[in-house]
């Protein structure tokens, strides 16, 4: 799941939408909503979380060392204002990366798999048996050979992939 955090219900909306067209799960709150959220959610609905997008917020309510002391997902500030001091300061308040709007969400997919790649120092894919699965969009390979599969069901997999050994709800 990717959490969105922005002031604008309608950027939240937006770019819930456009997760799901893409098959992942997500979820948008007003930066006040998120900081209740974030201080008592259960552990396991943290763990789900694959990144944190952080839009036009009020900081007093988000601040991404918060986010830090319950959950290690990336944390991703959404910036509108192009300018070096304003991703310094980004940066400076704890943030993985910063990506200037406007962005595609495909490319924000593959900065999440590469900071969790790095982060985690794990190979690009899961095996099981014969079957290879890439946490990159790519599709899944049996014995070599690709298995082409819709976007949802290969999200699916993935995300199974990546919970191996857990229960998932």
């Amino acid at each position: 799941m990717i959490v969105i955090v922005d002031e604008r219900e309608l950027v939240t909306n937006g770019y819930n939408s456009l997760f799901n067209r893409e098959g992942v799960a997500s979820a948008g709150f007003a930066s006040s909503e998120f900081s209740d959220w974030v201080s008592s959610a259960p552990e396991d609905d943290l763990r789900s979380v694959r990144a944190f997008l952080i839009g036009e917020c009020s900081s007093e309510f988000v601040c991404p060392r918060r986010i830090r002391d319950r959950s290690t997902a990336p944390v991703i500030a959404l910036s509108e204002q192009h300018s070096l001091e304003n991703t310094l300061r980004l940066f400076e308040s704890g943030v993985d990366d910063v990506v200037r709007k406007p962005v595609h969400i495909r490319e924000i997919l593959a900065r999440i798999s590469a900071i969790s790649r790095r982060a985690q120092d794990e190979k690009p894919f899961s095996e099981f048996g014969a079957l290879r699965i890439f946490m990159d969009g790519r599709d899944p390979e049996i014995e070599g050979t690709p298995l082409p599969l819709p976007r949802r069901e290969r999200r699916i997999l993935e995300f199974l992939a990546a919970n191996a050994g857990r229960r998932v709800t």
